[in-house]
């Protein structure tokens, strides 16, 4: 349970006793806590087991390497729930950037890396065909070095607007590669399912530099044609 105090107690997020705390585009909200069901899917497995070697692979670590970890943490702040500026731990630094890393298949770091600039995208040019089955969904930038991890929230119904917490990343694009390989029918239809003419469903993008820091994300939606 998190909790940001002011003169008063102003937000809260996280579960108490029976209930849920948290915040949404109209403010913060609290609704009864509920134990969701466990489906051990392949891709919860294999979030399971990267966080597995990311906290075996902290601890096989020397200590002059955690020390470098923990020395870093002030040039990698974060933004937290509440919007506010944080410092990780040395441990949470380690997993945070080499969980990036893991996306687009860059080995662990040992040693803790030098703050990197960041691609960062404008928007997204979509388009998804059925008759075709074709997806193509390619970040907008000004630069072409770059690696982005791409989201989608799947079919969703017609006034959805608000996906931040059903966005799942199912694959990644290479900038430094021409437009073709951008094609992500397989990948989606493989995370998603078949989608059909008509439905709506919502992408977003971010890339991640060698130091696995991600950029700000950029989000939008298609029709499916």
């Amino acid at each position: 349970m998190l909790i940001k105090f002011g003169a008063i107690v102003t937000r809260g997020s996280g579960k108490l006793g029976g209930h849920v705390f948290s915040t949404n585009r109209g403010g913060a909200y609290i609704r009864t806590n509920q134990t969701p069901s466990n489906p051990q899917t392949p891709f919860q497995q294999s979030g399971r087991a990267i966080f597995t070697e990311l906290t075996q692979g902290w601890s096989a670590l020397t200590q002059n390497e955690r020390d470098s970890w923990s020395n870093a943490t002030s040039s990698f702040p974060v933004t937290d729930r509440f919007g506010d500026s944080r410092e990780l731990s040395g441990k949470g630094l380690y997993i945070s950037l080499n969980k990036e890393r893991k996306l687009i298949d860059l080995p662990f770091l040992n040693l803790a890396p030098s703050p990197q600039g960041l691609v960062v995208p404008t928007g997204l040019d979509m388009a998804m065909s059925v008759a075709v089955q074709q997806c193509q969904i390619i970040p907008i930038t000004q630069e072409s070095d770059y690696v982005a991890v791409i989201k989608s929230s799947g079919v969703v119904s017609a006034g959805t607007s608000f996906v931040k917490n059903k966005l799942r990343a199912f694959s990644t694009f290479d900038g430094n590669l021409p437009p073709d390989p951008a094609d992500v029918w397989v990948e989606y239809v493989a995370r998603f399912g078949t989608p059909q003419v008509g439905d709506k469903v919502f992408f977003s993008a971010y890339t991640i530099n060698s130091a696995g820091q991600r950029s700000p994300e950029v989000t939008d939606f298609l029709i499916v044609e």
